[in-house]
């Protein structure tokens, strides 16, 4: 987790001020199964602004999710297997981008759009299409607290998280 720009303008205020915001992060993970990967994610960074990066790997294969708007294009997926080492990229099926969507869309009108689509489709339908419960929301911001803990104490960290009870 890194402060790449500390000194920023307040929009308040129209006066620079120190903030503590992470601009860039990066973390390594290890699945039970031995699968291994990592998540990068920056709104600084070059080569991947702003945007999120996903790679696992494993003994069937690897695959790298990229949500980067470069040349165009908002979103990629790429994998490769033990029999085709070499990444080759997949289309991404018509059914993930929302009506009229397309992958030269901003990412930033994909995601917003998904979203909405999904809210609506699950209140209109009755369904359970979404982008996440609360449960799903609790598990990332578990994540997300194991990440920043292992920051900060420089180890490795188990999930789930031991509850502050010690249980």
């Amino acid at each position: 987790m890194r402060n790449f720009i500390p000194e920023r303008l307040n929009t308040e205020t129209g006066k620079m001020m120190r903030l503590n915001i992470d601009d860039g992060d990066i973390y390594l993970h290890e699945y039970t199964n031995g699968a291994i990967g990592f998540i990068q994610s920056s709104f600084v960074t070059v080569g991947n602004y702003p945007g999120i990066e996903v790679r696992l790997y494993g003994e069937q294969g690897a695959i790298i999710c990229r949500l980067v708007e470069e040349f165009g294009i908002a979103e990629t997926i790429k994998v490769a297997t033990p029999d085709d080492v070499e990444f080759r990229e997949l289309e991404i099926p018509e059914r993930f981008y929302p009506v009229g969507g397309h992958k030269g869309e901003s990412w930033r009108t994909l995601f917003y759009a998904n979203l909405i689509n999904d809210f609506l489709t699950e209140i209109i339908d009755g369904g359970d299409t979404n982008q996440g419960n609360f449960d799903d929301g609790a598990w990332v911001q578990e994540a997300i607290n194991a990440v920043e803990l292992s920051v900060h104490e420089r180890r490795w960290v188990d999930l789930p998280l031991e509850s502050e009870t010690g249980s």
